[in-house]
C-alpha cells in the first residue's frame, strides 16, 4: 500500500518542504521558500514566529498539490541547520532572536567567555552554548524570561503538533551541536549552565530522531492524527536519505559549508582539533565530523569571476582548463586559499579550476584525516550538493582520490532524507530512493 511522508528542511538560504512517495520512490511534490533572516551588525538573525509561519504557508501549499493524497500522509518529520536555538517562556513564547548558525555572535561570546585553555575553548564558535552565552551577555531579559530551548528543528516540530500540553523535546543529532551534550554519555549537563549565566534554563527531554513525538492535533495546518517524528541535523538527514547508514561510511555534504562525516559505532578516546563528534540520526551510530568553508570560498570567487553568467558557461569554461592548472593551497583553519602556477594567459575558468582541485584536494585530505581517526581504511564516499549534477565537478573530485566516489544526483536529497527519516519513525522502515552516479577515475 502506498504512503506518503513529508519532509520539512529548513536550511541556511532557503526552506524545503517535500513529499515522498513510497510507490513512487520519489519526491512528488516539493515548494521552497527564503529562510527568513534579518540582517543584525553580528550577521544575522531570524525570527521564530516568521520560520514557523513560513513553514506553515509551505506545509498548506504542499497538501493542496494534486501529488499529495493527504489522507495518504503517515508522518511528518523536521530538519534544519544545526546549531539554531529557539528560547520560549512556559507560555511558549519566543522570548529571543534565533541567532544564525554563521553569524558571528557565537565568535564574540566566546572570546568574552573563554580563555585559550578554558572550557570550550575546543568546540567551533558555531555551537549553541556561544548563542546563549551571548543572549545571556546582550540580551538578559530575554533569557530571564525563558523557561527552556530546543533546536529551530523541534521547535517547528512541536509548533506542528499544534498541542501546548506536548513536552518540550530535543532531538540527538541537534543536541550535539549545543556544546551541552555529553556525546559519550548521551546526556545534557546541567551542571554547567549556572556558571554560563544560564541557570533559570531548564533543558529539554533528549530524544532520539527519528521518535514519534506526538500526532498533530488538528488545531494547526496539519490534518488531524498525522504522526510528527523528531528530525536531526540537516546534513545528517541528507546522509540518511543517501544511504549512508553504516559504520566506516562516509558522506561529504557540498554546501554552504562542506560538511564530511565518518559513521562509527565507537568513538576514539581523543579526536583532533577541528574534529566534532556527534549522534547520529539512525542505527545507533556516532560520528566524526569535519567542515570546511569551502562553499563559502566557492561563492566568493563565483561573485568576483562569474556574477550573472549562466552556469553552464562557467562549467564549460572550467572544463577546457582544468588540466592546465595545479590545485589551490587550501588552509580551512586559517581559512584562505592560495593560488599557484596559473598560466600567464590566465582566465578567469584557470582561477575556478584551480580553486575547485584544491578543494577536493583539500576534501581528500579530511576523509584521510577522518579515516585514520575512526581506525578505518574509507574506501568508499557519498557525496551531496548541487555541484554534484556537473560532470566537470564530479571528474576532478574523483580525480583527488583512488577512492570510490558516489555522487548523489537527487537535487533534493536533504528534504528527501527528512522524509525518510519521517518514513522510518512511523513505520520502522526506511528506503533508498536518492539517484547516485559514479565516476571512473581518467
Amino acid at each position: 500500500m502506498s504512503q506518503q511522508f513529508i519532509g520539512v528542511d529548513i536550511g541556511t538560504t532557503r526552506t524545503k518542504v517535500g513529499c515522498y512517495d513510497t510507490a513512487a520512490g520519489r519526491l512528488v511534490a516539493l515548494h521552497t521558500a527564503p529562510t527568513v533572516v534579518a540582517d543584525d551588525p553580528w550577521g544575522g538573525r531570524r525570527d521564530a514566529a516568521l520560520l514557523t509561519s513560513s513553514v506553515d504557508d509551505l506545509l498548506a501549499r504542499l497538501l493542496a498539490d494534486p501529488a499529495v493524497r493527504v489522507g495518504d500522509v503517515a508522518g511528518v518529520c523536521v530538519g534544519s541547520v544545526g546549531e539554531e536555538v529557539v528560547l520560549f517562556d512556559r507560555d511558549g513564547t519566543v522570548t529571543a532572536p534565533v541567532l544564525a548558525w554563521y553569524a558571528g555572535h557565537g565568535r564574540v561570546a566566546k572570546a568574552e567567555r573563554t580563555r585559550a585553555d578554558g572550557p570550550w575553548s575546543d568546540l567551533d564558535d558555531t555551537f549553541s552554548v556561544f548563542k546563549l552565552l551571548w543572549l545571556a551577555h546582550h540580551l538578559p531579559e530575554a533569557v530571564a524570561a525563558a523557561r527552556t530551548f530546543t533546536s529551530l528543528a523541534d521547535h517547528v516540530a512541536r509548533h506542528l503538533l499544534a498541542d501546548p500540553s506536548a513536552p518540550v523535546f530535543l532531538n540527538r543529532s541537534h543536541a550535539s551541536r549545543t556544546g551541552l551534550f555529553d556525546v559519550r554519555a548521551g546526556r545534557l549537563r546541567p551542571d554547567v549552565l549556572p556558571d554560563l549565566g544560564l541557570g533559570t534554563l531548564a533543558l529539554p527531554e533528549l530524544v532520539d530522531s527519528a521518535t514519534p513525538v506526538g500526532r498533530a492535533s488538528g488545531a494547526g495546518v496539519l490534518p488531524r492524527g498525522v504522526p510528527v517524528v523528531a528530525g536531526g541535523h540537516d546534513h545528517m538527514c541528507g546522509a540518511f536519505g543517501a544511504g549512508v547508514r553504516g559504520a566506516g561510511d562516509v558522506y561529504v555534504s557540498a554546501g554552504t559549508s562542506e560538511a564530511q562525516l565518518l559513521l562509527v559505532t565507537e568513538l576514539p578516546d581523543t579526536v583532533d582539533p577541528g574534529v566534532d563528534i556527534g549522534v547520529f540520526v539512525a542505527g545507533g551510530l556516532r560520528y566524526l565530523h569535519r567542515a570546511t568553508p569551502s562553499g563559502r570560498y566557492y561563492q566568493a570567487w563565483h561573485r568576483l569571476l562569474y556574477a550573472g553568467v549562466d552556469d553552464g558557461v562557467m562549467w564549460d569554461e572550467i572544463g577546457r582548463v582544468v588540466d592546465d592548472v595545479e590545485p589551490a593551497l587550501i588552509d580551512a583553519d586559517r581559512r584562505t586559499a592560495r593560488l599557484a602556477a596559473l598560466p600567464m594567459d590566465l582566465t578567469r575558468g584557470h582561477a575556478m579550476a584551480s580553486l575547485l582541485k584544491g578543494l577536493a584536494v583539500e576534501a581528500e585530505s579530511v576523509t584521510s584525516r577522518l579515516g585514520r581517526l575512526g581506525g578505518t581504511d574509507v574506501a568508499d564516499v557519498t557525496i551531496a550538493g548541487v555541484a554534484a549534477g556537473w560532470d566537470v565537478w564530479r571528474r576532478l573530485r574523483q580525480q583527488a582520490t583512488r577512492r570510490r566516489l558516489r555522487f548523489v544526483v537527487e537535487p533534493e536529497a536533504t528534504v528527501l532524507g527528512v522524509a525518510v527519516l519521517a518514513q522510518l519513525g512511523a513505520t520502522g522502515r526506511a528506503d533508498l530512493p536518492a539517484r547516485l552516479t559514479t565516476v571512473d577515475i581518467d
